[in-house]
């Protein structure tokens, strides 16, 4: 906690840096906006394995505004981007598809 707070500390003094490759592991009692603001100032994060964690804000589904932060390793994120392809390719050949109105 003190390390992250340090690392957080510092980096708000320094205002936006110019990206460096400052590695933290993600300490699992930090909140997800002492995380969004490590990453806002070019911390990046790993996971207990030492695996490079990408994170990513998206909107938060059934909001139009609320955005959320999501963190998973490159793998994780290649893994949900190939399944959401087969789920989409499998919805087409059933003909799961809406169609416009002609």
């Amino acid at each position: 906690m003190l390390l992250a707070a340090c690392v957080l500390a510092l980096a708000a003094c320094a205002g936006k840096p110019p990206h460096t490759d400052k590695v933290v592991e993600k300490p699992t009692d930090m909140s997800m906006d002492e995380i969004n603001v490590a990453i806002e100032n070019g911390v990046q994060l790993q996971n207990e394995k030492g695996e490079k964690m990408v994170c990513r804000r998206e909107a938060k589904t059934g909001s139009r505004l609320a955005r959320e932060t999501i963190c998973m390793t490159e793998a994780e994120w290649l893994k949900v981007s190939e399944e959401s392809q087969r789920q989409t390719k499998k919805s087409m050949r059933s003909g799961n598809i809406p169609h416009g109105s002609d």
